[in-house]
């Protein structure tokens, strides 16, 4: 039995390639990058390298400078946390007030409530039935004292793609001097991206999302913006992050992204042919489905699917047993009981929440492997549905 991996969302394979880079970096390059003889040298310049590809590849250009992190988690509370504790320490007789949607993902939600118990102000804003946010009531929220706003590139479980550059543009007419952020982690590699187009402020993303190790992240910051660190120690990542760095995560960011430079157009149609001819195909096959998420504005590779009658749980376990392996939302929640944030943010009732499952496809997925996912998908679908009538 094949075993087809359609959840890209949570990670991606490993690319060979970039697996070799990252072996050759861990076994030529053992320096501490903070020593200034040779073997330190030699690391700190491949760390440098590879800060200026990646900044290259999301044409940040001068405009700003790379911070390597462990994760795009730890980068969107450096982001965050850093700019409300620089807010703070400057002005210390004013609350801080912070804005984000309610779609967003829980390293943004839950950093959210962190600073709530820190007497921090938060609102989140609401999204539409088809996961569009509600741009009104973003923009009626931002007051005085608002230090920044938080709104994701594409959402992690819809793959509902925001419109980043009108909401940028709209914060920054009512309130210039706001910080904007966004978690790009979904974004990165599954879509084309370029500060040059939209300068934001802070920007997130994860090298696991697409084809680098585990363990690694980065956080872009705009030249002049101020944020605190959130670890201290040594002066490493320009006194922002201390810690020594991650080499060979961070050169294995720079192989993937060189690596999607070169077929990102190629890569990108063949995905999206790809997820779209196997949507149509399960509507095609499956009655009673229903897609969640925005039908157009969508992450091609990303299918949000309810399937009446059949609890998502109860089906993952049997395309886990055909060999399908998805997801019934967000990894970082795997085993949790509650109920999808992102789709009760979209009015879904919930039988319709308890329902769904999300397929993510990447670079390794064939039309072979789709085929035989909608068949075992059908087969599961309808085994259960036989056992609850």
């Amino acid at each position: 039995m094949p075993r087809i991996y359609l959840d890209y969302n949570a990670t991606t394979p490993l690319d060979p390639m970039v697996l070799e880079e990252a072996a050759s970096a861990l076994k030529n390059y053992q320096g501490n990058p903070s020593s200034v003889y040779e073997e330190g040298r030699a690391a700190r310049i491949l760390i440098e390298d590879s800060r200026e590809f990646i900044k290259s590849f999301i044409n940040a250009g001068t405009s700003g400078e790379i911070i390597f992190t462990s994760s795009g988690s730890e980068s969107i509370n450096l982001a965050i946390i850093g700019a409300v504790y620089a807010y703070m320490r400057n002005n210390t007789k004013k609350t801080p007030h912070i804005i984000a949607s309610r779609v967003e993902h829980h390293a943004v939600l839950n950093t959210f409530k962190f600073l709530e118990s820190l007497g921090v102000e938060t609102t989140y804003v609401g999204v539409s039935e088809f996961g569009e946010l509600l741009m009104d009531d973003l923009i009626s929220s931002i007051k005085e004292n608002t230090v920044l706003v938080s709104i994701m590139g594409a959402n992690n479980e819809t793959g509902t793609i925001f419109p980043l550059k009108q909401i940028f543009e709209e914060v920054k007419k009512i309130k210039d001097d706001v910080l904007f952020h966004s978690d790009l982690v979904q974004i990165i590699g599954k879509s084309c991206f370029s500060l040059k187009d939209i300068p934001l402020d802070l920007c997130s993303f994860s090298g696991h999302k697409f084809y680098a190790l585990k363990g690694c992240g980065a956080l872009y910051i705009k030249k002049g913006v101020n944020i605190d660190p959130i670890i201290h120690g040594g002066h490493q990542e320009r006194g922002l992050r201390a810690g020594t760095e991650n080499i060979a995560g961070i050169v294995s960011m720079s192989k993937s992204l060189n690596i999607l430079k070169n077929l990102m157009n190629e890569e990108l149609n063949r995905i999206n042919a790809l997820g779209g001819a196997f949507l149509d195909k399960l509507f095609y096959g499956i009655e009673g489905i229903r897609l969640n998420g925005h039908p157009v504005n969508r992450l091609k590779n990303t299918v949000n699917v309810s399937f009446d009658g059949v609890k998502s749980e109860t089906l993952l376990f049997n395309l886990d047993l055909y060999g399908i392996s998805a997801s019934a939302g967000s990894a970082c929640n795997a085993g949790a009981v509650s109920l999808s944030h992102v789709l009760r943010a979209h009015g879904y009732d919930s039988n319709r929440i308890e329902s769904a499952i999300r397929f993510s496809i990447g670079r390794f997925t064939t039309g072979d492997d789709l085929d035989y996912a909608v068949s075992a998908i059908k087969k599961g679908v309808l085994k259960l549905r036989a056992v609850h009538d």
